[in-house]
């Protein structure tokens, strides 16, 4: 009889190391009349600083919104939003004011201090009041270097509108915080008891913590199909690929394990090493950190692999991504081209960020390329989750089953100036088929955007009208974005 895989189903290793599995078929239900399981709900927010021109957004594919094109049969596109309760407090649109809006819906109480929740915040209480049946509730990380301004990276808000946790930078503290098995190593060269030596390694690598069941899942007494065989080992050998990004284990490792000794890398190496993950405090003018572009882009990708494999695995089901916080303060450096065009960062930015040369400077040529930047980078992000390699059990992909919102701060662009809280891009991906794809270029509010995107989901925002009363808005729904 074929044995039945609870969706929950771990890998158990030495030190407690557990490794959830993708779905496989042999986690179907026994009746052809069953009905499979539905995904759990789930919602990620993504955000990049600075926003796109408006003129630009209208050009579709053609202009820094390219990047979503491979994925637009899976996206609802809004190019014409408004932010304007972010003039709640006086004239002028800085971005701590704007900053606070986004994921949020209504303008912040005081500065730095947000009017409520962020939206993965309402949904995780609303549906988990005593608490998500995951590892971690939910987690925040992303790039960014503004860190005096809490409202520039923080895009994940309490209840009482406090501040939650900084977005995590380090890829290496992401998979620990995450997966919980990874260690540095010991000192190079000095004596080390073989058995300690052993233990370092199991705690350091997840998938060597866990390869005596592995060993069984994908041998002969397996209770598993052939199919079902290859997905768990592509599966493993995706979180190998990542152990291996996050530290590079010398080829010898594997046969000194074997023999009870091992000669451990040196250190944990994050993508891009000199990258200044721990940077405590970055800013505009010459404050702002100097990055070259690819190593930023890298460990943000790294970053949306890691979240990747949480959702596939159900360690959480909430959490934000960041690239590039509002106000984008970041000397890049090098060269990017895209839309025929090139700019170069080393020599527009001397000592000083797009935020600075660009955006204030209202240079749109150089604009759209940094969105592009950030789009492509976004987009990255989603595509982790589009992975077809791990379909859950309706068959559809870990994107098409999580709602995913990409916000921004800024329209604006082209003939008019910057620091423009109207004409301002959002998308809704996923959302478990909830959603009409294409593009959306009415007026609306962000809240409605928000309001719209929970209904299927038998969820309210509570912004608006109903949240804050000096802001009178009273959510609309977008109907025709909705399946």
């Amino acid at each position: 009889m074929r044995k039945i895989l609870s969706r929950r189903t771990l890998l158990h290793g030495a030190g407690g190391v557990m490794i959830g599995l993708p779905f496989l078929d042999e986690m179907r239900p026994r009746s052809a009349n069953a009905q499979t399981t539905d995904p759990p709900m789930r919602l990620i927010t993504l955000f990049f600083g600075l926003g796109v021109a408006r003129e630009e957004m209208l050009k579709g594919f053609k202009g820094p919104l390219a990047p979503f094109e491979a994925l637009q049969k899976k996206m609802s596109i809004f190019t014409n939003l408004e932010l304007k309760q972010s003039h709640d407090f006086g004239s002028g649109e800085p971005h701590f004011k704007v900053g606070d809006v986004v994921f949020v819906g209504d303008p912040q109480k005081r500065e730095y201090e947000a009017a409520g929740p962020s939206l993965e915040q309402i949904v995780k209480k609303d549906l988990f009041p005593n608490g998500v049946p995951t590892r971690l509730g939910s987690k925040s990380v992303g790039m960014w270097f503004r860190t005096g301004s809490v409202s520039q990276y923080t895009r994940h808000w309490n209840h009482d509108g406090s501040p939650g946790e900084r977005p995590e930078r380090r890829p290496t503290r992401i998979f620990e915080q995450l997966f919980g098995g990874m260690t540095g190593g010991g000192t190079p060269g000095a004596p080390q008891d073989p058995g300690a030596v052993r233990e370092q390694h199991l705690k350091r690598s997840v998938l060597d913590a866990v390869v005596g069941e592995y060993k069984h899942y994908i041998g002969d007494a397996s209770p598993l199909g052939k199919d079902s065989k290859a997905k768990l080992s592509v599966h493993l050998d995706n979180i190998r690929n990542v152990e291996k990004r996050l530290a590079p284990v010398e080829a010898a490792v594997d046969d000194a394990i074997a023999q009870e000794e091992c000669a451990m890398p040196k250190a944990v190496t994050d993508p891009g090493k000199d990258l200044p993950y721990d940077l405590a405090q970055g800013g505009a003018g010459g404050s702002a950190p100097v990055i070259q572009h690819e190593d930023f882009a890298a460990a943000f990708q790294l970053q949306g692999q890691l979240m990747a494999l949480a959702l596939r695995c159900d360690v959480l089901r909430f959490g934000s991504m960041l690239f590039v916080g509002s106000g984008g303060h970041v000397g890049l450096r090098g060269t990017y081209s895209a839309l025929g065009d090139s700019v170069n960062f080393t020599q527009d930015l001397p000592g000083t960020s797009p935020h600075d040369a660009y955006f204030h400077n209202n240079r749109w040529d150089k604009c759209r390329l940094h969105a592009h930047y950030c789009i492509t980078n976004i987009a990255g992000a989603l595509a982790s989750l589009d992975d077809p390699s791990f379909l859950e059990a309706n068959g559809k992909t870990v994107l098409d089953n999580t709602l995913v919102i990409v916000g921004t701060d800024y329209g604006g662009g082209g003939t008019t100036t910057g620091h423009i809280p109207e004409g301002v891009f959002h998308a809704i991906a996923g959302g478990n088929g909830h959603f009409k794809p294409g593009f959306n270029d009415k007026v609306y509010n962000v809240i409605d955007v928000y309001e719209t995107a929970l209904k299927p989901y038998g969820l309210k925002t509570g912004m608006g009208a109903g949240r804050h009363a000096r802001y009178k808005h009273a959510p609309v729904e977008i109907g025709e974005v909705l399946a």
